[in-house]
């Protein structure tokens, strides 16, 4: 099996200096700074998640944002242009939707996931959300309707009651 080191550029004393100062801050670039800095030192993709528990994605994605814009690219900066915009009428028909059995809208299912209910308000027939709306989105406005999400919870056997009697 090859040990695939990743390529890092060059980091001269100065930068190493700044890292290490940003890495003794309370940042919430730490851990991409110990990537950079675990890379530099020779450690493989691998051998960094074993350190870390980052995913080898993320470190290889922190390892090139460094090699392309140096300490810069380890900050990274919000591109609001892209969020879902939710406006009143798409949010009432989300509440009215999460409110409804799904059954009565012709699926085969009674009861709602936010992942169901993210598929279906982005159904092509549907088109309720223009683009993807996030799980966590969806509860966010379900909660400020004042709709209380519960995640479902499957128990296999005996209910809880006859669990509890014993």
């Amino acid at each position: 099996m090859v040990r695939y080191t990743p390529i890092i550029r060059e980091i001269k004393d100065k930068d190493k200096n700044k890292l290490y100062t940003l890495l003794d801050t309370n940042s919430e670039i730490k851990y991409r700074i110990k990537i950079v800095l675990l890379a530099n030192d020779g450690y493989t993709v691998p051998e960094i998640r074993e350190m870390t528990n980052i995913y080898d994605k993320t470190i290889r994605k922190w390892i090139h944002k460094f090699n392309e814009m140096k300490i810069d690219g380890l900050f990274t900066k919000i591109d609001y242009s892209h969020t879902v915009k939710i406006d009143n009428d798409t949010r009432k028909e989300i509440v009215k939707i999460a409110s409804t059995n799904p059954r009565d809208l012709g699926l085969k299912f009674s009861t709602w996931s936010l992942r169901s209910l993210a598929g279906y308000l982005t159904k092509e027939d549907k088109k309720i959300v223009k683009q993807g709306i996030s799980h966590t989105r969806i509860k966010e406005i379900l909660n400020e309707s004042k709709i209380e999400w519960r995640n479902s919870k499957t128990v296999l056997g005996k209910s809880r009651e006859i669990l509890n009697t014993n």
